[in-house]
């Protein structure tokens, strides 16, 4: 097969995300890998396929050439010990060429792959502004440039760069640049440019993830929860595993009041260390919320106090091991009360129904709930201390008379 320019480029980027990888990786790194690609990654195919189609742009725009351009013989030389793999020389090659051409943006366009390939990340960002300057209409150049700022995690020159080339010709926009649109702005913290780009990329890419997850953050702040919920949901489908999704769906069923579903998320999202406390948070809402309507005296809500009381239980024994240090007396206070106000129940119920089992689960639960209510007493001690002090001593007192009379003194 002939060798071509593409083809050389090709080889260089490969050569230069060995590199900017740090090498191989092992299997186990490999597969714990994240579904969508890194940022160096992506900022690589970006890079090559904008110095390509630079290529074909710049020549569209220069017009006819001559026969043999100044510095083609070197440049023929730089692309071939590029091929060879020979960057170091095939740099030297390429710059003499310059020197015979300087006002060539093809050949700075193809310096700048070079030093991508041997990691002089800067001096190939000075190559491209040099590329743009001679052509200034071949937005290509701009896009290899923001790739180049990526790689530098100069993410607010990479997302200005990239808003410039899309902003002088859309066309440009592809599916990895409307990716890099909003990975880049969201990096750089230009909240209304990601969300910007989100947008389109969701429109024009639907099957690409990340877009739907910044999209559902923004809608949230703005307090679009409609709209935020739809985006959410939409990168639930795409990326079902993925944790910091799933503790982002958590806030919006916990916003709707849909408190089973978002135990659900909250809890999976916990299993993320980088998530686990802020789970831990939603989990405690949860369950403050549930304990306070379960103590809604009206007719219309006892009917459904057991099931309050159970879905706060739930979730605080969800949150009480995940929690920061300074939430944890305050979850252990509340679990503590609804564990109070269940004793209650099972009490009555073990009383008339004559029942081994709730009267084995009342002892069980009043140990529980003394630990907890202890552990918070700090918060609301002129509540508690009557309460360890008089109210759970008379319940054992019954719950263990229960326990031998019912059960033959069989204990839990």
């Amino acid at each position: 097969m002939r060798t071509t320019t593409r083809n050389l480029v090709i080889g260089t980027f490969t050569i230069a995300c060995w590199v900017l990888s740090g090498g191989a990786v092992s299997a186990h790194a490999q597969a714990a890998a994240p579904q969508t690609s890194g940022p160096n990654t992506l900022a690589m195919h970006i890079f090559h396929d904008a110095v390509v189609n630079a290529r074909a742009a710049g020549a569209r725009i220069a017009g006819p050439s001559p026969r043999t351009p100044p510095g083609n013989v070197q440049y023929q030389d730089a692309l071939a010990k590029l091929q060879a793999g020979q960057l170091l020389e095939a740099q030297t090659a390429m710059q003499a060429a310059l020197r015979l051409n300087p006002t060539s943006a093809l050949y700075h366009g193809d310096l700048a792959a070079i030093q991508i390939g041997i990691q002089a990340v800067d001096d190939a960002s000075l190559e491209l502004v040099r590329a743009r300057q001679i052509q200034p209409q071949n937005q290509f150049y701009t896009i290899a440039l923001a790739a180049v700022k990526a790689l530098r995690q100069q993410w607010n020159d990479a997302s200005l760069n990239l808003d410039v080339a899309a902003s002088a010709d859309s066309s440009i926009i592809d599916a990895e640049v409307a990716e890099a649109g909003v990975a880049w702005s969201w990096r750089a913290r230009r909240n209304m440019q990601a969300m910007a780009w989100a947008q389109v990329a969701t429109a024009r890419y639907p099957n690409i993830a990340e877009p739907w997850l910044r999209l559902a953050f923004m809608y949230r702040q703005q307090r679009d929860t409609t709209k935020g919920l739809l985006a959410i949901e939409r990168y639930a489908q795409l990326l079902p595993d993925d944790r910091a999704g799933q503790y982002l769906h958590a806030i919006f069923l916990y916003d709707l009041g849909r408190n089973d579903s978002a135990i659900v998320y909250a809890a999976a999202a916990a299993q993320d260390s980088a998530n686990r406390e802020q789970a831990g948070v939603i989990l405690y809402n949860i369950g403050a919320r549930a304990f306070q309507a379960a103590q809604d005296t009206a007719a219309a809500a006892r009917l459904h106090q057991a099931e309050k009381l159970e879905m706060a239980i739930s979730a605080l024994s969800r949150a009480q091991p995940i929690v920061s240090p300074e939430l944890a007396p305050r979850v252990a206070l509340f679990l503590g009360y609804a564990q109070l106000l269940t004793v209650a129940a099972l009490d009555q119920q073990a009383e008339q129904n004559r029942a081994c089992a709730p009267a084995q689960a009342l002892d069980s639960l009043l140990t529980r709930a003394s630990d907890n209510l202890r552990a918070g007493q700090a918060i609301d001690s002129a509540r508690v201390a009557p309460i360890l002090e008089n109210t759970l001593p008379q319940y054992r007192i019954r719950a263990r008379a229960l326990v031998n009379t019912i059960c033959s003194a069989r204990r839990p």
